[in-house]
């Protein structure tokens, strides 16, 4: 299977970046793919994504070939590069004036949850039992799409955060890929001691450095708490967070993350990793891009999950899938058009390489993509913090970051911030 790999950017309002596609924000004008065929007049509905024209092309294929199958046209609109900070404003905007897509992709967490609140997609636990979904799709992922004990999207994209290491600068610590967040730490010192800059990270725009954050918060709270604290459950201000806040701190003072962190550009994380700038990365699937165009061969990098010490092993992550809206002009075909894009042969047009759909064959080409993909069978994931978080809340919590790293902040102080930025909801 070849993969047309994509990536991860900035969520929330936080300003305008060229990275590419996945959740990426850029540009804001719409575009319309056309429809897929023609159909002699008969029905046609309407797919509304973030595609890049690269992506749309493979859309295509797809709504192509269901056409073909079913004699339904479907008009692809894409509002490419738009990202989370204006893709979901779009598509309400859309929907409030009576124009609303019969089916639109969108994230999971906070963002997709407006649209389930205000009764403008349709629950689809039924279509699950109808078409089987359930046993051909990742659990967790289709977990990310739930509110409120019913399914409400069909997820497609699982992307995992998860750490990459250079083979070579590793040997330098003296030690062996970490197993536990203690030895993380030991491998750290004993890497600056060699001359190594331990991780990679940017920390303009915040979402880099706060996969940092989350992760020594799934290891200072444990699972349980973590969630209780994502959802709002129980209040921030409490020792697990403030030893979070802690590790963050130290890991900046002690330089195992870049020398003036806040002030340098994620996007160019892949790029230096893929360079030799430094022995980690906590990055997605889509770091393996610009490993691979590298021309780095298999042996001089590796991945592994984050060591948290608790049980159960859990990684950050989020999901995108597709949703019905209620407005949609034809349900029935609306849902037919969803089980066709989950046939593994779709999902093979697509290139899908963050594919939700288990019966996808493995991908070549990229051995730690498709390590990613058989964890998401057997390893649970925390939906990642911004998109746990709402907007408003996610960028109280960047500003707080910021402060803790840069020492203008003491961790005690900055969990009793962080209970005020996201009190416990009623």
């Amino acid at each position: 299977m070849s993969i047309q790999l994509t990536r991860r950017s900035v969520i929330g309002s936080l300003g305008a970046i060229a990275v590419g596609a996945g959740l990426s924000a850029c540009g804001s004008s719409s575009s319309s793919s056309g429809s897929s065929g023609s159909n002699g007049g008969g029905k046609t509905l309407e797919l509304f994504n973030y595609d890049t024209p690269a992506q749309a092309a493979l859309t295509k294929k797809v709504l192509d070939a269901y056409t073909k199958s079913s004699g339904v046209s479907v008009t692809l609109s894409t509002l490419p590069g738009s990202g989370a900070a204006i893709y979901p404003g779009k598509l309400r905007t859309q929907i409030l004036g009576g124009s609303a897509p019969d089916v639109f992709q969108c994230w999971g967490g906070t963002i997709a949850k407006p649209f389930v609140d205000t009764n403008q997609v349709i629950p689809l636990d039924a279509l699950y039992q109808k078409y089987g979904w359930s046993s051909e799709l990742l659990p967790a992922s289709v977990t990310d799409l739930s509110y409120n004990g019913k399914k409400y999207g069909v997820p497609t994209k699982a992307s995992s955060v998860g750490v990459w290491y250079n083979t070579a600068l590793l040997a330098k610590s003296g030690h062996g890929v970490p197993t536990t967040f203690a030895e993380v730490e030991t491998v750290n010192a004993a890497l600056v001691k060699a001359g190594v800059q331990p991780w990679l990270a940017g920390g303009m725009y915040g979402w880099d450095v706060m996969r940092f954050f989350e992760w020594f918060l799934e290891h200072t709270a444990g699972p349980v708490e973590h969630d209780k604290l994502r959802n709002a459950q129980t209040s921030w201000n409490t020792s697990s967070v403030v030893d979070a806040f802690a590790l963050l701190q130290k890991w900046a003072q002690n330089k195992w993350l870049p020398d003036g962190v806040m002030a340098l550009d994620p996007t160019q994380v892949e790029a230096q990793f893929a360079g030799g700038k430094g022995a980690f990365a906590l990055d997605g699937q889509w770091i393996e891009q610009n490993i691979v165009a590298a021309k780095m061969p298999t042996s001089a990098y590796g991945t592994f999950i984050p060591p948290t010490d608790q049980t159960p092993l859990r990684y950050s992550g989020f999901t995108e899938g597709l949703f019905i809206t209620t407005q949609s002009k034809d349900p029935t075909d609306s849902e037919a058009l969803i089980d066709f894009y989950l046939k593994p042969s779709s999902q093979e047009l697509l290139q899908n390489a963050y594919t939700t759909v288990t019966a996808v064959p493995d991908i070549t080409g990229y051995p730690g993509t498709a390590q990613w993909k058989k964890w998401g069978q057997t390893h649970q994931h925390y939906v990642i913090q911004d998109q746990s978080l709402t907007v408003d809340q996610a960028n109280s919590y960047f500003s707080i970051q910021s402060d803790v790293v840069q020492g203008k902040q003491t961790p005690a102080a900055a969990a009793a911030a962080m209970a005020q930025a996201v009190p416990i909801s009623s």
